[in-house]
């Protein structure tokens, strides 16, 4: 029972690291936009006036929200697996189970190789 414990306790601390480190990503990343955003503004504004900078900004943000929302939209996963469960067909199996099946198959393949000699 401890290296249950353990092994839930490991897998707990990975996904907080993990979640802390795709935090700080996600905070630099968002660094990066805003200077990038505000380069492309002094590049534009430089060059057609700051009227046009405000409109080809909004309107890259706004291209770039509406393709995020049609992304969210699509289900999660691949669709052959969920054809799949839907057809019917049995889950993916055990590991330890698919070991203990193959064991077996073998044992009455041998045993039965071994009533065939006599």
């Amino acid at each position: 029972m401890p290296g249950f414990l353990t092994g839930i306790e490991m897998r707990a601390r990975q996904a907080v690291r993990s979640a802390g480190f795709a935090m700080i990503g996600v905070i630099f990343a968002m660094i990066g936009l805003g200077f990038l955003t505000a380069g492309l503004w002094v590049l534009i504004a430089a060059y057609e006036g700051a009227l046009i900078a405000f409109v080809a900004i909004g309107a890259l943000y706004l291209i770039l929200g509406l393709c995020f929302l049609v992304l969210g939209r699509q289900p999660a996963g691949d669709s052959t697996e969920a054809h799949r469960q839907a057809a019917g067909s049995p889950a993916q199996k055990d590991p330890f189970v698919q070991i203990a099946e193959g064991f077996a198959t073998g044992m009455q393949a041998g045993r039965a190789a071994r009533d065939t000699r006599r």
